[in-house]
């Protein structure tokens, strides 16, 4: 299946206006839709982390970062240096949300106890 980039881009743009509609079901739709097909930007990367952080939905959060890592890496294994910086944003975001996770796992094991 070839993946058409100027989509991926309304798609973004599209989600843009759903979120500022207050439509945030439909904006993580067409995010995730651009993530599934390896979109080469950071836009639905750096949306739904936030989203998902919002949301406390921890899960999520660390997979779309780990997902936004790997097209990253690729893209600074190209030589392309504007990849950098943001594969080490995706890099330290991921780094917290993995510690909230152990921490709210924590949390939990001790009210459990």
């Amino acid at each position: 299946m070839e993946i058409n980039e100027n989509t991926q881009v309304e798609r973004n743009l599209k989600a843009i206006e759903f979120e500022k509609e207050g439509e945030i079901e439909k904006a993580i739709a067409l995010y995730e839709e651009n993530v599934t097909e390896g979109f080469i930007g950071n836009h639905s990367y750096d949306r739904l982390a936030t989203i998902y952080k919002n949301q406390n939905d921890i899960d999520n959060e660390i997979r779309i970062l780990e997902k936004a890592i790997l097209i990253y890496e690729k893209i600074t294994l190209e030589d392309r240096i504007e990849g950098m910086p943001k594969l080490f944003r995706f890099k330290n975001r991921l780094e917290k949300a993995l510690h909230t996770k152990s921490l709210l796992a924590k949390q939990k094991k001790r009210k459990l106890s």
